[in-house]
């Protein structure tokens, strides 16, 4: 689906082309590229686009084109991501294809895969999450396509297959789940005291149920790197190949049982983490799949509606689309988008959101969006790019696992040595205490470390109804010091009322009603439930703080307090000024009630140590009540310019903007940490690097992202501490003293586990 920014809304056309002004890409351009620019429309867009390409290093050469609203552009060394940052900055966008994919790698070798995609014509963009196996490529569609990047990751061993809107998770875990079962149905065999039976039914397991193993170790080698593949298919193929060469000639010493088992345990191991994980990660995105049945009997799958189509839902049924009801009423529990669990009525003619549920009652649903427009899918698009978000913890995590394999190996090298060469015990021992050493070190720990408790803490807000956008905003949260919260709507229920008038000439009021007929501000609105007229106006002006027009013959501006200074005479004390023929003629008291969740919230906030500001657009003393009000400094008549100045200024401290996420869209951009608080169900309509469903989620998901952070680093630390332990032991540094030592079947099992428990563990938040 092709889709471009224009006026802050998105335009949809075929194909799935996305773009964001908040990518992080590393490629180097080679030669010519041309790039699709949105948003040009005058000859001076155009020098200005051309100006900002060709300040971009290891630009030659940029031609841009009006008509075409095309730029061709010629680089020796330059890469894709400056360019595309650079036309981006200077206020325009460029069309980019998003596609996701299915791959089936090892955590060790996101880091190596990113930068081999980074690397390939025309890839923008790439980020993998090993948690999920979930690959995310941004492209420049007009030099390449998603089915040229996944060939060349096939060309390079990787089973990757491109997402179609559903889970496809299950595979890789139905494929480790046979495996096991063959495994768990030969090993117990291999403990029988016959070795030539041993051989043969550990053979299947080693060669069969191990040989992912094996093809990981080949495909790492191969990107010269090291994984957890390398490890078990090590010591699995070491232990069987000794325990053959010792059946026709040695005749001392057997592990084909301990071989079958250390594999069978792994697989264990693998298949548990990969069940939770599929569990964990499908439980919004499962909802995205349904099956629906419409008004004329066809039962269809959600993702076939369309706008237009009529579903029928029933009682504890999933409602498949985004739609009004047509008819009939139920109760609708909508915590994946408000966040709370209390159903809700629904009836004729009101919204309903698809992945909801009716928990009970019956209703025909008229579907107005489906597919990728929906709701739902909003939410799930903005999850996978969030969960794809590297912490600062990450880069050491990297480093210790990209020496952790090979340290691995020199260690059991070494053990084997001390053993046999200088403790001289026998051939059969020394190698089981190596193969143990190669079959306990598990660096799968540190890889799940940080996208596992990512995706756990961002997939409990989603439950919650937060949306994260930007995963980093997880980790800026901490250091925040300061919330900058606007105040209509936000803080306040933005719904103005008149509170009182004075007249200081008969008819003012009636004047300003007949002006305020012609505009859609909230003030115009308040001002027309007060009351209406049916003067006759001409030259109506909408002006910045009020408006302006003739009425019956006389000039009347209706206006918040600078306007009226700068062009009337007279003083006054409300909210509002009436002025005819430049004078001061009447006032307005307006009223805007305080969220009762915004009391609360605020005092929490200080409470927790938090600055809390208000910056608002108002510049009328309801803006100082509602200051006094809460107890907080206020900030008013800022233009949206000012609040970003602001943010600004208070950054050093870490600030928060929390907004409606349309008109502070600039101050939450350049905030730490910019929130949306929404009512609404469009998420690419908002600039928040959160959308919370009311202020109290604010409190939620500071909590959460502290939680969150913590898991990160109990789990490094878990992971880092059970190596310490388990490897020695492995290598039997307790068996001199205790004559115990950890046999190369239980160490596998306890690098299973290592794995299994950072994913557990991820799931306590």
């Amino acid at each position: 689906m092709f889709y471009f920014v224009n006026n802050g809304y998105l335009m949809q056309f075929p194909q799935k082309i996305l773009m964001d002004r908040e990518r992080n890409v590393a490629q180097k351009l080679r030669m010519d590229q041309e790039l699709k620019v949105v948003g040009m429309h005058c000859a001076t867009c155009e020098v200005t686009v051309t100006k900002a390409i060709s300040s971009v290093s290891g630009v030659k050469d940029a031609k841009v084109n009006l008509a075409s609203g095309s730029a061709r552009v010629t680089l020796e060394g330059g890469r894709l991501k400056d360019v595309v940052q650079a036309v981006r900055r200077a206020g325009y966008d460029v069309v980019t294809q998003k596609f996701t994919a299915k791959v089936h790698l090892s955590e060790e070798e996101a880091g190596a895969l990113t930068e081999f995609l980074e690397g390939l014509e025309g890839v923008i963009y790439a980020k993998v999450n090993p948690s999920s196996g979930t690959l995310l490529v941004e492209i420049n569609p007009l030099s390449t396509s998603p089915q040229t990047v996944l060939e060349r990751l096939r060309e390079r061993g990787y089973r990757v297959e491109l997402s179609k809107q559903e889970v496809r998770g299950r595979r890789d875990f139905h494929d480790l789940l046979v495996k096991l079962l063959v495994g768990s149905v030969l090993t117990p065999f291999t403990l029988l005291p016959v070795p030539f039976l041993q051989a043969v039914v550990s053979a299947p397991v080693i060669f069969y149920s191990g040989l992912r193993f094996h093809l990981g170790t080949v495909r790492a080698l191969r990107n010269h790197t090291t994984n957890m593949d390398v490890l078990v298919s090590l010591s699995s193929l070491v232990g069987w190949f000794y325990s053959l060469l010792s059946l026709l000639y040695l005749h001392e010493g057997y592990f084909f049982d301990a071989s079958s088992a250390l594999v069978t345990f792994i697989l264990a191991g693998k298949t548990m983490e990969a069940y939770i994980k599929e569990r964990t990660s499908n439980d919004v995105v499962r909802l995205q799949s349904v099956m629906a049945q419409t008004e004329d009997g066809r039962t269809v799958d959600s993702r076939e509606l369309k706008p237009g189509d009529v579903a029928v839902v029933r009682s504890g049924e999933v409602i498949p689309a985004d739609g009004v009801v047509k008819e009939g009423e139920g109760y609708v529990e909508e915590s994946i988008y408000t966040g709370e669990v209390m159903p809700v009525r629904k009836s004729v003619g009101e919204p309903v959101i698809g992945g909801s549920t009716l928990v009970s009652g019956f209703l025909k649903v008229h579907v107005t969006r489906s597919g990728e427009r929906t709701y739902l899918s909003q939410v799930v698009e903005a999850v996978k790019e969030a969960e794809t978000v590297r912490l600062p913890i990450q880069s050491l995590v990297d480093r210790i696992s990209s020496l952790f394999v090979p340290s691995i190996v020199v260690i059991s090298l070494f053990t084997f040595l001390v053993w046999y060469g200088i403790l001289h015990y026998s051939l059969a021992f020394s190698l089981a205490i190596s193969i143990a050493v190669l079959a306990s070190a598990c660096p799968c720990g540190f890889g799940l470390a940080t996208p596992m408790a990512i995706m756990v803490g961002i997939r409990r807000l989603v439950r919650r109804g937060i949306v994260v956008r930007n995963g980093e905003s997880l980790e800026r949260l901490k250091l925040v010091k300061t919330v900058i919260f606007d105040k209509t709507g936000t803080i306040t229920k933005g719904e103005m009322r008149v509170l009182k008038v004075e007249e200081r000439e008969p008819g003012a009021m009636r004047m300003a009603l007949a002006l305020e007929r012609f505009s859609n501000h909230p003030v115009a609105k308040a001002l027309l439930r007060f009351g209406n007229s049916d003067l006759q106006v001409k030259h109506f002006t909408e002006l910045e703080g009020g408006v302006y027009g003739k009425v019956d013959g006389r000039e009347v501006l209706v206006g918040n307090r600078e306007l009226v200074k700068k062009n009337c005479e007279g003083d006054f004390k409300g909210d509002l000024a009436i002025c005819v023929d430049w004078k001061v003629v009447g006032e307005v008291w307006l009223e805007d009630e305080i969220k009762d969740e915004a009391r609360e919230l605020v005092e929490r906030l200080k409470e927790m140590g938090y600055k809390v500001v208000i910056a608002t657009g108002d510049s009328s003393s309801l803006a100082d009540r509602v200051g006094e009000e809460l107890g907080v400094k206020v900030y008013k008549g800022l233009s949206p310019d000012q609040k970003v100045e602001l943010v600004r200024e208070l950054k050093g401290e870490g600030v928060m903007f929390v907004g409606d996420g349309v008109n502070d869209a600039q101050a939450m951009r350049e905030a730490d940490v910019g929130v949306a608080v929404s009512t609404g169900t469009d998420i690419a309509k908002y600039a928040g690097d959160v959308i919370v469903p009311n202020l109290q989620s604010l409190l939620v998901l500071i909590k959460q992202s502290r939680r969150t952070l913590r898991k990160v680093k109990e789990n490094v630390a878990w992971a880092l501490t059970y190596n310490a332990i388990l490897v020695p032991i492995a290598a039997g540094v307790l068996y001199p003293f205790t004559g115990i030592y950890l046999p190369p079947e239980f160490a596998a099992l306890g690098m299973a586990m290592n794995s299994v428990s950072v994913v557990l563990w991820s799931l306590v938040q």
